[in-house]
């Protein structure tokens, strides 16, 4: 190579580097711009600040008392509206008051500042038995779960079992503080003959 190639190369990285830097700088100081009047807006942005792998969550009452606890595979955090998106989440009462209860799904919705969980696909409610209780597990597709006053609704079909009974309806409200469960429309219960066993 010639002295005059090497010189007309070393000036053209010279001047591709210097475009390199131009154009990132420019990129840089557009975003910054950007953000700068984003926040002067007020403009919240829609994509999650965070997420957590195989999470672990205890809420409590303001006894200091445990209340339930909420795990999953992944919690994803929207700052938009503070709310979350769980992946396979497992929520179970701890409140040794109550009846114990576990109930899972295959994704969940948390809003309201975690006073409404919206289980989705898959979901199962198990209450073990207790004393006098038998065991009861109850499957939908979709749960509104409000911690704070033990409640469940549901406006899909519902299959429930208890013992050897089995009931199935559209819609449901169940108060786990006070063990009633009501099936809004087409209810329907089936009990086995006495002698046999589910």
């Amino acid at each position: 190579m010639s002295a005059r190639s090497a010189r007309r190369f070393r000036l053209t990285a010279i001047f591709a580097f210097a475009a390199v830097l131009a154009v990132g700088s420019a990129w840089v100081n557009m975003v910054l711009k950007r953000s700068s009047a984003d926040e002067k807006a007020g403009v919240v942005r829609e994509d999650p600040d965070y997420y957590m792998d195989n999470f672990r969550h205890f809420t409590l009452k303001l006894t200091g008392e445990a209340d339930f606890e909420l795990t999953g595979k992944k919690m994803t955090h929207y700052p938009d509206n503070d709310s979350y998106l769980i992946n396979f989440p497992v929520m179970e009462s701890l409140d040794e008051r109550q009846r114990p209860q576990i109930t899972y799904s295959d994704w969940a919705f948390i809003e309201d500042v975690n006073s409404k969980i919206h289980m989705h696909e898959n979901v199962v409610v198990i209450r073990p038995p207790t004393g006098d209780t038998e065991a009861f597990r109850m499957t939908t597709e979709y749960l509104l779960v409000l911690p704070d006053e033990d409640i469940m609704r549901t406006d899909r079909e519902v299959i429930a079992y208890q013992g050897s009974a089995t009931m199935t309806g559209i819609g449901m409200e169940s108060n786990n503080a006070t063990r009633e469960l009501f099936l809004l429309s087409r209810a329907k219960v089936v009990y086995p003959p006495a002698n046999q066993k589910k």
